[in-house]
């Protein structure tokens, strides 16, 4: 999000966008689990101090949504696991990130059928790049920057690339996404498997391995680069 800074209207909508998308992801996990009462809510009735924000919000999360685009939200709590239908834990820890991606691919297509231009991506990541068909969606003068498309159309774009790339990114095997907690929920019992999973969620080495791939160490991020590859092909698809 900080590459938009100079560009107010992409900052506030790529703000605006990460928090609805982990608002949706909290809400369509929480319907999965059959939760009739959001956790936040129950914290923010007991006043705990910014409790509430702790279900939804994962700091390190808002830290790679930050400084590499995507972020994600704070892992879902399916209880003993052991004991749930593999049915309903793969329902629940995957409601969200196919939340996401409906959103997002929604918006995308609201905006093609609105502003009329195809959605393709040169040569790398539409988020980042703001650009169809090789054109501009803004030109800078000074430190004014115009768009050359409608603010609502530009909204649309940024927020659902955003949403698609927060639900690609929530399915990597990779705790404390949840491909990460599905993963180890199904895997064996094993004492190799209990070491990963101790490594990986306990003592956040997944943490730290995805906010490493969203720093911009050789360029674009890792992290970046991967997003693009899958985001793509589903973006092609409507255009």
């Amino acid at each position: 999000m900080l590459y938009a800074l100079r560009f107010p209207l992409s900052f506030v909508v790529l703000v605006v966008a990460f928090g609805v998308g982990l608002y949706v992801r909290g809400l369509a996990q929480r319907l999965a689990g059959g939760q009739r009462r959001p956790a936040w809510a129950r914290n923010l009735a007991r006043r705990r101090a910014l409790g509430w924000l702790r279900p939804v919000v994962d700091p390190y999360g808002c830290v790679a949504a930050a400084i590499g685009g995507p972020g994600w939200g704070s892992p879902v709590e399916i209880g003993n696991f052991v004991r749930k239908p593999p049915a309903k834990v793969v329902s629940q820890l995957l409601a969200g990130p196919v939340a996401l991606a409906g959103i997002g691919i929604a918006a995308l297509a609201g905006f093609k059928a609105w502003s009329g231009i195809g959605l393709s991506i040169p040569n790398g990541p539409s988020w980042l790049r703001e650009a169809y068909d090789g054109e501009p969606f803004f030109v800078a003068a000074g430190t004014h920057v115009h768009y050359l498309i409608n603010f609502g159309q530009v909204a649309l774009l940024l927020a659902g690339t955003e949403w698609l790339a927060m639900g690609i990114l929530a399915i990597m095997p990779l705790p404390p996404l949840d491909g990460g907690k599905l993963l180890f929920a199904l895997a064996p019992r094993g004492p190799g498997w209990q070491r990963a999973h101790f490594r990986l969620d306990e003592e956040n080495w997944g943490t730290l391995i995805l906010l490493v791939l969203a720093l911009p160490i050789f360029g674009e991020p890792l992290l970046v680069s991967f997003l693009s590859t899958m985001i793509d092909p589903l973006v092609g698809l409507l255009a």
